[in-house]
């Protein structure tokens, strides 16, 4: 079964969406939610690249607060509230939890490419779909009590993501994160 860095990516695996498309390994780090733009403090763009700009913003904040909440295994961190929804807040806060009562953390860098592959409806976008390649290899689980809980290595997992419009916030309401090298 696939890894998301050590256990906590295996509830992260069996996700919804799929599509075929290349993932890059120049990518940059996740940088923390408290540093993402917010959409109204960005410059005025149309429709589509707005949903896209701000699809983006929502898909980024999601695996910046995955980082943060998953330092200390917190399922209930506001963060991953904020940016996730649906079958993404499920998965997520599964895996949160299980690791909490394995008494494991995860702490180091996710590096992420991400990149918008479509949007819907054409004119007026509500829902855009983003491929990545979510490189972990630096991300690794600890036990609580100190040093490495597997020797495993992270490693880089092929990611396609939905982030939907619901009222006036963008948030990712799914995602597939296939096994450990299925992108590079």
């Amino acid at each position: 079964m696939p890894v998301f860095t050590r256990p906590v990516l295996v509830g992260f695996v069996a996700a919804s969406v799929l599509l075929s498309a290349a993932c890059s390994s120049d990518n940059p780090k996740v940088a923390p939610a408290t540093q993402q733009p917010s959409p109204s403090a960005l410059p005025s763009l149309g429709p589509n690249a707005a949903a896209e700009r701000d699809a983006l913003i929502a898909y980024r904040g999601m695996w910046s607060a995955v980082v943060e909440a998953a330092k200390t295994s917190d399922p209930e961190a506001p963060g991953v509230r904020k940016y996730a929804m649906d079958q993404a807040l499920r998965l997520i806060t599964s895996s949160l939890y299980t690791d909490r009562e394995q008494g494991k953390v995860t702490k180091g860098d996710l590096v992420l490419n991400p990149k918008v592959t479509g949007a819907k409806p054409a004119q007026a976008p509500n829902e855009v779909t983003v491929l990545d390649c979510v490189d972990s290899t630096k991300w690794l689980k600890y036990k609580t009590t100190g040093g490495l809980a597997d020797d495993k290595p992270g490693g880089k997992h092929r990611t396609t993501a939905t982030v939907k419009l619901t009222g006036n916030t963008w948030k990712v309401s799914s995602f597939l994160l296939e096994e450990s090298g299925t992108c590079s």
